[in-house]
């Protein structure tokens, strides 16, 4: 299976650290080369033998789910859920809103030539463990293997899913919400999709999306769905539930997004901002540096602080260096990319 877009983002920040730290310039040449040609592993292991050893970030532990008759809750302070034995997300909230779901979180596989054909994804047994569910599945001859929980300190519910994809079918998520009217709105690169009303919103993240579809319902709300995978063969998938309070900025659901795609890391620029979101670090292509791009999220101008973890020699494109920041200003909705010199 070819390395993911969040896959290929991880190895160039690493790769751009190894540049800021002045690793061997001969050697960080082959590996942009290796990149290229799609050796991600080869090159994060060469990556990670150059670069010193950063400090032990652990993930968040799970919080224990208790089953309540036939369901399965979970609440680790920030977010509480209900899930039933077929994975079905029945209920979701924070402790200051809930999302009036009808349900969500269903699998289903989907041909849409010649006839809308659909293959029906059955549950074939359910576990619950200390740190989560783990609920299998059977689409056709393909197995699939959905594990759901919620970690201390995240506000939303985690969800990765595990198949070996034999269908000539789409596999993707579905969802119904009872938002009257719902604002939507797609995070940058459409990785994510959040619906709100005046009483309470939801995104839906997912790890690198096919595409999105959602329409409104007779009865009033929305149906919403992401297409998960197109290609046969095995597949590691991710995606969570994050419910939040109207109002919220572009910028928070970014943060949160973040947080759930990416492993804990040392960055090796950060915003000093919610609303300017790094979307990018990797070794300028022509091996002169490395080029940080970013985007403002929230939709006013305004000046972006791009605090960098090494020591900055030089920074173009019209920003300055103070003290151990770029200093711009950026558009609103915008984006900047700085070449930047250690």
């Amino acid at each position: 299976m070819p390395p993911s877009p969040h896959e290929i983002a991880i190895v160039e920040e690493k790769l751009a650290w190894c540049i800021a730290v002045h690793a061997p310039a001969d050697l960080i040449d082959r590996l942009r080369v290796a990149l290229a040609d799609g050796q991600v592993e080869l090159v994060e292991k060469s990556a990670d033998a150059m670069l010193p050893r950063a400090p032990n970030v652990r993930a968040p532990e799970p919080s224990r789910p208790v089953r309540d008759g036939d369901d399965i809750r979970f609440d680790n302070g920030l977010v509480q859920a209900t899930v039933n034995a077929h994975g079905a997300l029945l209920e979701l909230g924070s402790p200051r809103t809930r999302v009036p779901l009808a349900q969500a979180n269903l699998l289903g596989a989907f041909r849409d030539f010649p006839n809308g054909w659909r293959l029906r994804v059955r549950p074939s047994g359910i576990d619950v463990h200390e740190d989560g569910v783990e609920i299998r599945f059977v689409a056709g001859s393909s197995p699939l293997t959905m594990a759901i929980e919620v970690r201390r300190g995240e506000p939303f519910v985690r969800v990765a899913c595990a198949t070996d994809w034999r269908a000539h079918a789409t596999l993707a998520l579905e969802n119904w919400v009872a938002l009257r009217a719902p604002a939507l709105h797609y995070g940058i690169d459409r990785r994510y999709l959040a619906l709100s009303d005046e009483r309470a919103g939801v995104a839906l993240f997912v790890l690198d999306p096919a595409d999105w579809k959602s329409s409104a319902l007779r009865a009033g709300g929305t149906y919403f769905r992401a297409s998960l995978l197109r290609d046969r063969g095995a597949a590691q998938l991710a995606w969570a539930f994050a419910p939040f309070e109207p109002g919220i900025s572009n910028g928070r659901l970014e943060g949160a997004y973040e947080a759930f795609a990416y492993p804990p890391r040392v960055r090796l620029f950060t915003s000093e901002d919610p609303a300017v979101i790094v979307t990018g670090t990797k070794p300028a292509q022509d091996g002169d540096g490395v080029i940080v791009h970013a985007r403002e999220v929230d939709g006013a101008d305004r000046t972006l602080r791009l605090r960098c973890g090494a020591r900055m020699r030089e920074v173009d494109a019209g920003a300055s260096i103070e003290g151990e920041a770029i200093v711009a200003g950026i558009n609103g909705l915008g984006e900047q990319s700085f070449r930047v010199r250690f």
